[in-house]
């Protein structure tokens, strides 16, 4: 477990922890104030002590055949507000960069609109 950075919400540490899903090791970056437990019908709900609800996960990006969202890259959104991700169209033809910006309901969220000047 490391921290990141500071929650662009609450102000709390971002930290970064790892857990296995269907056989695949997953990284959450979750506010150290998110936190969420299962309940009695197995849901898994954030806790009655939780008072901010950050959490990304490193394969968000995972439709547009990016792997992994990587700790550089959510330092940099956690300190710059903002960073470019590189995507793929299907079947990996043809990449892309979009700026992704936090987002207060879903963690992360794609500029579709905003183009990425590229620098050499």
């Amino acid at each position: 477990m490391s921290i990141l950075g500071q929650c662009p919400y609450c102000k709390g540490n971002v930290i970064s922890k790892k857990f296995n899903t269907n056989g695949k090791q997953i990284k959450l970056y979750t506010c150290e104030n998110a936190k969420k437990e299962y309940d009695e019908s197995e849901q898994y709900v954030f806790t009655a002590d939780s008072t901010c609800k950050f959490r990304v996960y490193s394969n968000a990006f995972l439709r547009w055949n990016k792997k992994s969202f990587s700790e550089n890259e959510m330092r940099k959104l956690l300190r710059e507000g903002q960073t470019v991700v590189r995507l793929h169209g299907r079947k990996g033809t043809g990449e892309y960069f979009k700026y992704v910006i936090t987002h207060e309901e879903y963690g992360v969220s794609i500029l579709w609109d905003e183009e990425v000047e590229q620098t050499a």
